[in-house]
């Protein structure tokens, strides 16, 4: 949060401020801001202000942080605050949160569809690997047949042999994602700004996923080939 301290303006009424928000239950810390910092955060938006920046009253500002899931923060800074007889504006930054968050939601939903899309594609692609190799090899598999073998034992053949082959794409995928994730953490922390050094691009916990794959991949891959078998076998007989 942030706390615009419009009167009284002096430094040391501005340190008091800070430090009676420091008081408030679920606040982690509470700074007052320099003249000196605010100014350069003006000056951001905009290189030709030059000494015109000199000029203007620059805002008086409290950083306040606050611990994560308090709800009530931001009305008992104004309780305090309203007491000590400072007038002042809180900001909890709810309106730029919130676009993140509706952003990172939509970002979300795309991702997800763009993931159900790739398996459903990878299912039919093993579908068509497994109706083909039955089909190129529809000689053996009448020999097969011949000398007793049934069509479970055929399809389980086909079943085990692209389990492995699911298991071993998966694998590699999940490591080439982890070396690009790593990279892209990588890159991220050391492009990092002020605003994004603390928020880290990926935790450990979750490259889970990355262990997961390959068992996931190895038994869509095994269902798929296992049902698509059955399907070219009755219709070889």
């Amino acid at each position: 949060m942030s706390v615009v301290v419009q009167s009284p303006r002096t430094d040391a009424d501005l340190t008091r401020a800070a430090q009676i928000v420091r008081r408030v239950q679920g606040v982690t810390r509470s700074e007052a801001m320099s003249r000196e910092r605010a100014k350069d955060l003006l000056r951001n938006y905009g290189t030709d202000m030059g000494s015109t920046l000199d000029a203007l009253p620059v805002p008086r500002l409290i950083e306040v942080g606050v611990t994560a899931g308090q709800t009530n923060v931001k009305a008992d800074i104004e309780k305090a605050l309203k007491a000590a007889g400072y007038s002042f504006v809180v900001d909890d930054h709810s309106r730029f949160t919130g676009e993140v968050l509706r952003t990172s939601t939509v970002v979300r939903i795309v991702a997800i569809s763009a993931l159900v899309a790739l398996v459903i594609a990878a299912i039919s692609t093993i579908g068509f690997a497994a109706r083909a190799a039955l089909e190129t090899r529809r000689e053996a598999v009448n020999i097969l047949h011949l000398v007793g073998a049934k069509d479970s034992f055929v399809a389980r053949e086909v079943q085990i042999r692209f389990l492995r082959l699911g298991f071993v794409a998966g694998l590699l995928g999940s490591t080439a994602a982890g070396v690009i994730a790593l990279i892209g953490s990588a890159v991220f922390a050391f492009g990092a700004s002020d605003f994004t050094s603390g928020a880290p691009l990926l935790n450990w916990t979750d490259l889970w996923i990355l262990l997961i794959a390959p068992l996931v991949t190895a038994c869509a891959s095994a269902v798929a080939a296992d049902r698509a078998a059955r399907e070219t076998l009755r219709d070889l007989v």
